[in-house]
């Protein structure tokens, strides 16, 4: 995360939403889950079938939203600790899908050395719409201020030119009670959203229009999409988390695809 973005983030206690941002609560739809990913046919340990693991984490035993497994991200003062996939889902998805997931944070989570810690949970590669270089796009992204507070954002980070974002205010904090993440992005009319336990982050939200690329760069199609955890600042004994019940899908995913469960771990 560069300074400038850094301080950008920091200060953005309240961005409002760009003119034209859709408002609406969509439906959960019914398009197949073309992902659907609750680690239960994973070894501990392991990544699952078709995914690359990048750093320290792999399925445990004994905690899950549903189920009994879910992917542990292992403490690190920074970097990758998450999983990748590549091929044809992604393809199948093109510029335009939702993502889901579940998360929780072990607490107490670190506090920020130097001011913030930036933590990506979600990205996918691509190449840009406007210059065609690899870029990052980060759809479930958090900087964390050095009140254990964090903000959600959209951030993009290209390869040889600035990053950027768009951040709401920091009114959120981590918990290791499950989180429900779900994500939208549409090429075609460069719009993002984002949904936390049902509930819309509005000011993180954007629709800039067909062919309006800047400050967005939501690709025609993904590349790969990780899962996990990336910070980028010094977290000192690292954040433990753990993921669950990852699925894509053309429509809006909310709880399908979940197992009611009496007792969540």
């Amino acid at each position: 995360m560069t300074t400038s973005l850094r301080v950008l983030a920091f200060l953005a206690l309240a961005v409002p939403s760009v003119p034209g941002a859709q408002s609406d609560d969509p439906p959960v739809g019914k398009a197949p889950l073309l992902l659907q990913e609750s680690f239960e046919l994973t070894a501990p340990g392991q990544a699952p079938r078709g995914f690359q693991k990048q750093g320290e984490v792999g399925v445990v035993d004994g905690v899950a939203f549903s189920g009994r497994r879910s992917l542990r991200i292992e403490a690190a003062a920074n970097g990758p600790r998450r999983i990748t996939m590549r091929g044809d889902i992604l393809k199948q998805l093109g510029g335009q899908h939702w993502g889901r997931l579940f998360f929780k944070v072990q607490l107490p989570s670190p506090v920020p050395a130097n001011g913030v810690i930036h933590s990506t949970l979600v990205a996918g590669s691509a190449k840009s719409p406007i210059d065609k270089v690899e870029i990052e796009v980060r759809p479930l992204d958090t900087v964390m201020n050095a009140q254990n507070q964090h903000q959600y954002l959209y951030n993009v980070q290209p390869n040889g030119r600035a990053e950027f974002g768009k951040g709401g205010g920091y009114n959120h904090a981590y918990t290791d009670e499950w989180t429900m993440a779900e994500w939208y992005v549409d090429h075609a009319t460069q719009t993002y959203r984002l949904f936390i336990n049902q509930k819309e982050v509005k000011d993180v939200a954007f629709s800039k229009g067909k062919g309006m690329f800047k400050d967005s760069e939501i690709p025609d199609v993904f590349e790969s999409m990780s899962f996990g955890w990336n910070n980028y600042q010094n977290a000192g004994a690292g954040f433990v988390a753990w993921i669950d019940d990852i699925a894509l899908s053309k429509d809006r995913v909310g709880p399908r695809g979940i197992v009611p469960t009496k007792k969540r771990s």
